[in-house]
């Protein structure tokens, strides 16, 4: 089990209205999840934090990548039937 974190920021003109904690938690949680990908694991998220002052939005992901045997690990769904 690998310990991933993984920060975000996202700055816009203040002016703009449409930077958010929540796209900056996204982003953060994206970024672990990809990297998680690349060892052909998922991402499990334990905490984190997100937080914007209207022009900057800033979150962290904190979590662990897990793979089958792994007792967070929750197997993909079958292919629907055809």
């Amino acid at each position: 089990m690998k310990i991933v974190y993984a920060f975000a920021t996202v700055s816009v003109l203040a002016l703009s209205g449409c930077v958010s904690a929540n796209m900056a938690e996204e982003q953060a949680q994206g970024m672990a999840a990809d990297q998680c990908a690349k060892m052909g694991k998922q991402f499990v998220q334990t905490g984190g934090s997100a937080g914007s002052d209207g022009a900057v939005a800033g979150a962290t992901a904190r979590g662990h990548c897990v793979g089958p045997g792994d007792p967070d690990y929750v197997p993909p769904p079958p292919p629907p039937a055809q």
